[in-house]
């Protein structure tokens, strides 16, 4: 007897039992009726997401060296004196480039405002604050003679006549480099 009431009790509480679970009737049920929901689209007006860093100005890198720039645009037109920087500035058709001699480094890309566009990380960008503005979004800094925009440690200066908004030119540096 107490060998069957051991199988028993074993077929009710194993795992293995073969007892079907009671399954709720439909009406027992709890329905919830939802509503499909749309996923809510934005349009973006700021495409300065489009610049998440500054790589080139018109085709030339913090990075490269004075013979990768001479590589890049051949020899320059001119070569003048920075009277800031005490470095050469290599001007060529497109572009002025501050070359520290000592160093070989690169210390700035100047772009004319007399240019049509200029052309950040190989995209072309009116010469005109309102394209830029759209193109980079809000300045970090706005100064005097004009704004700036950070990206990491390279920034963008857009140089503008005092008063307008005329650009005389835009420059590309690396913040950290004084």
């Amino acid at each position: 007897m107490m060998k069957l009431l051991l199988v028993t009790m074993f077929s009710v509480i194993s795992p293995f039992s073969v007892q079907p679970a009671a399954t709720p009737a439909a009406h027992d049920l709890q329905w919830t009726v939802m509503e499909e929901q749309v996923p809510e689209m934005t349009v973006a007006v700021d495409r300065s997401e489009t610049f998440e860093q500054f790589r080139t100005l018109n085709g030339i890198s913090l990075e490269d060296t004075k013979h990768e720039l001479f590589t890049k645009l051949g020899q320059p037109i001119s070569i003048k004196e920075d009277p800031y920087l005490g470095c050469s500035e290599y001007h060529f058709r497109d572009v002025n480039v501050g070359v520290c001699e000592d160093t070989g480094v690169i210390q700035y890309v100047h772009v004319d405002g007399s240019h049509d566009d200029l052309k950040l990380n190989g995209k072309s960008i009116p010469m005109d604050i309102d394209a830029i503005h759209q193109a980079l979004g809000k300045p970090y800094h706005v100064a005097e003679d004009g704004e700036v925009y950070l990206r990491g440690h390279y920034a963008i200066k857009v140089y503008m006549k005092l008063g307008s908004g005329e650009i005389e030119g835009v420059d590309f540096f690396d913040d950290t480099v004084t």
